[in-house]
């Protein structure tokens, strides 16, 4: 059995449990590092044998590889994005006119520009693409400066506005799918894999509204055929992860209408070292804040608190510090007990007890990894519980039970369950 096969009959059975009503996404929340990129990826393979067709079109780190920069090293003064047009993905493109629709999407997001080049193997097909941008210049006429418009040719564009073209570019080659081009008419799945990195807050909800546009154009395709009374229709169903709060969310509001949408928690178990998966019900909190903290919860109560719970605490600090606009998280540790006892119960102030805790979180937040934990020592599991039971109250924290999930391993044993 592959590596992360019952995580993906999961899934695959969130679609079938309500046939009836659509149900054509599945929400997926896991922190970076969980292995989502390696679950998209087994996906989109899952069950495929040598030479048969793909079911699942993805957009993951793999996607954003098919374009790579040709950087003119010798004279840094053409930049090309290369476009790799030996991929299935992108050959069904070909011959069809989605330059404006492009352009329509991306402008969205930023106000670079862009020109594909077409070359003579594959014709019907860009092999790269160039970037320009608009921008206000001064010249000197009749003695007097005045502004004018000016574009800069072949500029580099950053790394966000690369990963939104090439967004934009998987999304035109969405809208071939759900418009029925026939290089697609063998797609059921379309998995789209944490997409928001490089990205500012703005352009991760016009990002959001983009995508469940997209699927919620295509639920009401199905809907209407059903409604129209077609036996036979084409169903596609959406995965989307992310380990980002904000995305998640908007996702989350823009899908929330009826059971069309499934909703799991991701995360892995480090004794282990396999996935395990949780579906959550409609009242599940889907705060990353939350989801953090109820880790934290659990690490505790079963006495497995490791170093990187330190890097865990002092995230979560950094975005209620944040959330109230405050400059440095010492202010959020005021008021904080030392080994129970309030500062006027112990030979410090109050002040002193904030700064004491702010240089432990400070200090032990470096030596942790979530990639080769060691478990804490008994004196940092006291400091680390202190500092979560001092979020916990005061700020009224309420958390899930996320560990209410069944291992890969009874799922194998119980396959109807």
């Amino acid at each position: 059995m592959a590596y992360n096969d019952n995580i993906i009959k999961s899934l695959r059975r969130g679609f079938e449990a309500y046939e009836d009503l659509f149900t054509n996404c599945a929400l997926v929340f896991a922190y970076n590092g969980t292995g989502k990129t390696r679950l998209s990826y087994d996906f989109a393979h899952y069950g495929r044998k040598e030479d048969s067709t793909q079911h699942t079109l993805y957009y993951n780190a793999y996607t954003e590889d098919l374009f790579t920069w040709d950087n003119d090293l010798e004279n840094n003064t053409e930049h090309h994005l290369l476009i790799n047009q030996n991929s299935s993905l992108i050959q069904g493109l070909a011959g069809y006119n989605f330059t404006d629709k492009l352009r329509k999407y991306l402008q969205v997001f930023t106000d670079i520009d862009f020109d594909f080049h077409y070359g003579e193997e594959a014709p019907d097909l860009p092999d790269y693409v160039v970037f320009s941008k608009n921008v206000k210049s001064k010249i000197k006429l009749n003695g007097e400066w005045q502004e004018i418009d000016d574009v800069v040719e072949n500029i580099k564009i950053s790394r966000g506005e690369e990963r939104l073209f090439v967004w934009c570019f998987f999304r035109c080659i969405l809208d071939q799918v759900i418009g029925g081009n026939d290089a697609y008419k063998d797609i059921e799945y379309i998995y789209i894999d944490d997409p928001m990195s490089s990205l500012d807050d703005n352009n991760v909800i016009a990002f959001a509204e983009q995508l469940y546009s997209v699927i919620r154009q295509q639920l009401k395709q199905e809907v209407d055929a059903q409604r129209a009374g077609k036996e036979k229709f084409r169903r596609i169903k959406f995965v989307v992860s992310s380990h980002h709060a904000l995305f998640f969310h908007t996702m989350l509001h823009g899908l929330i209408g009826d059971r069309r949408l499934g909703r799991y928690y991701l995360s892995r178990d480090k004794q282990k070292g396999r996935l395990v998966l949780k579906k959550m019900d409609d009242n599940t909190p889907f705060y990353y804040n939350v989801a953090m903290m109820s880790e934290i919860k659990h690490a505790i109560e079963s006495d497995k608190l490791y170093t990187f719970h330190f890097t865990v605490l002092r995230s979560v600090m950094e975005k209620i510090k944040e959330f109230f606009g405050h400059r440095d998280f010492a202010v959020i540790l005021k008021g904080i007990k030392y080994k129970g006892q309030t500062y006027d119960q112990t030979a410090f102030t109050e002040d002193e007890l904030t700064e004491f805790y702010s240089r432990v979180v400070n200090v032990l937040t470096h030596q942790g990894s979530m990639f080769s934990p060691s478990l804490m020592n008994e004196d940092n599991k006291e400091l680390a519980t202190s500092i979560f039971n001092h979020l916990v109250e005061k700020y009224q924290f309420v958390l899930p039970d996320l560990t209410d999930f069944h291992s890969e391993a009874w799922i194998a044993n119980h396959p109807n369950e």
